[in-house]
């Protein structure tokens, strides 16, 4: 385990999780990028894959786990990762690395493959944005059927703890002259927003649906990945958070927004009062995400990626300040 918790596995440790959890032998393995956790694409002999993933036992709450696990399960009939039970029909392990220190590794989960690539920037025709959109409704309509009274999660991406988070990394924020928007202000129209929301039912969402978090099926259908920032909160987050990230990796792109707001309409009729937060919603999000990753740029935490998005984001939203909340709500919004 490194400094910062994320697992240390050799090889010969995931090969042997895997023939003995899974029963399942492993012909090839490869590592994939991530932050917090490690993750493998497993090849199987008969050439089926899997995702293997080992969790930061610093920050993986087993509770939280298993809720996120149980959804997941709940979702499937829907193109999102599932997990794989074991042997003797669990979903998890917490396992120990007992070749050396006894080093606990975190939880262990094989997920099935989902195949395809991540979106990133890539153009889509307008039918893929409303599938996108869709989707993320649908999903949204079947997580609210999960019970979630005990989910109980504190995050400093969960919009509803967003003004406190706000609060401590807004020095990180950079100069309103550079993105024309106002940190201090960000964080009264979020008190406005969540008390607004309190007439509303909170649900599990997945609160992250960025580009890198959607895949393109080789049929070219969307998938939804990575459930592991999911919060009890209110459906438009899951919106806004959606719109927000599509059109800022489409170069600023509001008709984008405007066919996944579309798509999700197709299902899910928002109210007139939810449907009129979503611009505060977005400009609320890329705030908060510019100060926390700019924080860990300035203390030199920060990766290739996180650099990246802080990059990204803040042109981003200096875009979406000039054009403002009127042609936003127009051309998104129709209103």
């Amino acid at each position: 385990m490194t400094s910062t918790g994320k697992p240390v596995v050799a090889q010969e440790k995931l090969e042997s999780d895997f023939q003995m959890l899974y029963n399942l032998k492993a012909a090839k393995n490869k590592e994939l990028q991530s932050y917090d956790d490690t993750m493998f694409v497993v090849t199987t002999e008969d050439d089926k894959k899997f995702i293997a993933k080992y969790y930061n036992p610093l920050f993986t709450n087993r509770e939280i786990l298993e809720k996120i696990l149980e959804t997941l399960v709940h979702l499937e009939k829907f193109n999102v990762p599932r997990p794989v039970p074991q042997i003797n029909g669990d979903l998890l392990s917490n396992l120990q690395d007992t070749s050396a220190s006894s080093e606990v590794l975190g939880y262990f989960v094989v997920y099935q493959y989902i195949s395809g690539k991540t979106l990133g920037s890539d153009k889509k025709e307008p039918s893929f944005w409303r599938k996108l959109g869709k989707m993320v409704a649908e999903i949204s309509e079947k997580m609210s059927e999960i019970k979630c009274e005990d989910y109980v999660r504190h995050h400093s991406w969960d919009p509803l703890e967003s003004i406190k988070t706000l609060e401590q990394v807004k020095e990180y924020f950079p100069a309103d002259k550079v993105t024309k928007v106002d940190v201090n202000s960000v964080i009264s129209t979020q008190q406005n927003i969540q008390n607004i929301l309190k007439e509303f039912p909170v649900q599990l969402i997945h609160s992250d649906v960025n580009e890198y978090n959607v895949i393109v099926g080789e049929d070219g259908e969307p998938g939804i990945i990575d459930f592991n920032d999911m919060i009890r909160s209110y459906r438009v987050f899951d919106l806004g958070h959606c719109i927000g990230y599509m059109v800022e990796a489409q170069n600023c792109d509001l008709e984008v927004g405007r066919y996944v707001f579309e798509g999700y309409s197709s299902v899910i009729k928002l109210s007139e009062t939810e449907i009129s937060l979503l611009y505060d919603v977005v400009v609320a999000r890329f705030t908060l995400s510019i100060s926390i990753g700019n924080k860990d740029v300035t203390l030199g935490l920060a990766n290739d990626y996180v650099t990246k998005c802080v990059a990204d984001n803040t042109r981003f939203l200096s875009q979406l300040s000039n054009l403002g909340r009127k042609t936003f709500n127009e051309v998104v919004l129709r209103i």
